[in-house]
């Protein structure tokens, strides 16, 4: 070596060098053995006697706990695209504490437009690693005794309120209240049966056990028919000369199992009227029909007013008389389509009294 200054700085050069290259392969190496068990072989860690568990793998960390959330969902047999919607008497019911609803978790965004909230019930995020790639881990884990135990509250809870609602007194059966009563019970039914089918995933034998005790949506539906039957609602539309919108809404109420009648005198009735008006454009390229439409469920008993629909709109055609008909055929869908809808959103928000 020509120099020993230069020979002594290239050592320490070459020591250093050594040494960094010795600590990061240790670095690398620590990562790899401290590597969770979880991770690669979640089986060891959450036993799959007690325990339903996924692991999620993804760089972004709410994608991570997605994938995690939607792989124990995903036994469940649920539509993961799906949410569930309750009826305002539903929530309303859930709010004073008669009915059992699973409520939303921390979980985040991603996950509650994702994921069906029956399904997340007793799902729990616990625990996350990184890797030396920066790929995120996370591990879902659902207690299976834990999760029976809150599923079979919830549905003992509601067998109670379907019971009531069953049971309870009334001296007007056939009614519209009476019918909201007895679809309420139907619609906690549907609740329970949902329940019922995710705590037979994990545990079999209580949810056989509970649906014994539980009255299914298909027996209170033949109920809620029977007593619909037994409802006839007067329909007449004025200016339906030829009966076809008449038609049209006494199908919207027998889909729900309501009898129709041209009887006057009914304690219920659906009536309103539709008013047609000519347009032409400036342009004179066609014929426009501008349309109204107003109807209202009326209860003479009470002098109510139960339930409006109310719409317009135009068609363009050719000639009027074409135009006028285009409107007509439209008004005719809306029956099946909208005010069908609204028709059913009426019903699930009749105020139900036991």
């Amino acid at each position: 070596c020509w120099s020993s200054d230069y020979c002594g700085v290239n050592m320490y050069k070459i020591t250093n060098f050594f040494a960094l290259l010795i600590c990061g392969i240790s670095v690398c190496f620590a990562a790899r053995v401290k590597e969770p068990t979880w991770v690669s072989v979640p089986k060891k860690v959450y036993n799959p006697e007690k325990y339903l568990s996924y692991v999620g793998k993804a760089k972004d960390k709410s994608q991570a706990e997605l994938l995690a959330v939607e792989g124990i969902a995903s036994v469940f047999e649920q539509d993961v695209a799906s949410a569930s919607v309750s009826s305002s008497r539903m929530e309303q019911a859930s709010n004073e504490g008669k009915v059992a609803i699973a409520k939303s978790q921390n979980f985040n965004s991603k996950i509650m437009r994702k994921v069906d909230v029956d399904s997340l019930v007793g799902i729990e995020i616990k625990e996350y690693w990184t890797d030396a790639e920066k790929n995120i881990y996370v591990i879902a884990v659902l207690d299976k005794p834990k999760t029976s135990l809150l599923y079979s509250n919830m549905i003992e809870k509601n067998n109670a309120e379907i019971k009531k609602l069953l049971n309870a007194k009334t001296d007007d059966e056939f009614s519209f209240e009476n019918y909201a009563r007895i679809d309420f019970a139907r619609e906690i039914s549907v609740l329970n049966e949902k329940y019922l089918s995710r705590l037979s995933v994990i545990d079999f034998d209580k949810a056989s056990e509970l649906e014994k005790q539980t009255v299914s949506a298909s027996d209170i539906n033949a109920m809620l028919l029977q007593i619909a039957k037994q409802i006839p609602v007067y329909v007449y539309f004025q200016n339906d000369s030829d009966g076809r919108v008449r038609s049209a809404y006494a199908k919207m109420l027998n889909s729900f199992g309501f009898r129709t009648s041209q009887e006057r005198n009914e304690r219920y009735s659906f009536t309103g009227s539709m008013s047609f008006e000519q347009n032409i454009p400036k342009d004179k390229s066609s014929v426009q029909c501008r349309y109204t439409f107003k109807a209202d469920l009326k209860d003479s008993a009470f002098a109510q007013n139960l339930f409006t629909l109310s719409f317009d709109g135009r068609n363009s055609s050719n000639s009027y008389s074409d135009a006028q008909n285009r409107a007509l055929r439209a008004i005719e869908a809306r029956a099946a389509g909208n005010s069908t809808e609204e028709f059913r959103k009426f019903l699930q928000n009749i105020v139900v009294h036991y």
